[in-house]
């Protein structure tokens, strides 16, 4: 995998955001972020998993673990803090993985 991808036109960001419910752009539209509520030390076990993801992927996102919170944002800093196909690749193996440890 390439240590970076191409930025994302704002039609194919739309398109990407449309499958992932939950997630959305930050303010500034350079980030995607979701936030998810479960029990505080499973919170702590899903950031585990998260950060296993991120290293397969060598791909790394913000956490944010609060006592019943894990909010995750994430951009390619690579790409000038633009939006790419690794982001959403990224989104969706977390969003794969949120069911198994109660996250909503």
């Amino acid at each position: 995998m390439p240590p970076y991808a191409e930025p994302l036109s704002h039609k194919e960001i739309e398109d990407r955001l449309a499958e992932l419910p939950g997630w959305s752009l930050t303010e500034e539209g350079a980030s995607l972020r979701r936030t998810y509520r479960l029990p505080h030390i499973p919170a702590a076990v899903f950031v585990v998993h998260i950060a296993q993801i991120q290293d397969e992927l060598n791909h790394h996102s913000d956490l944010l673990l609060g006592y019943q919170t894990v909010v995750v944002t994430v951009t390619t800093h690579a790409a000038g803090g633009r939006l790419t196909e690794r982001d959403f690749g990224l989104a969706r193996r977390i969003e794969d993985i949120a069911p198994a440890h109660g996250a909503a």
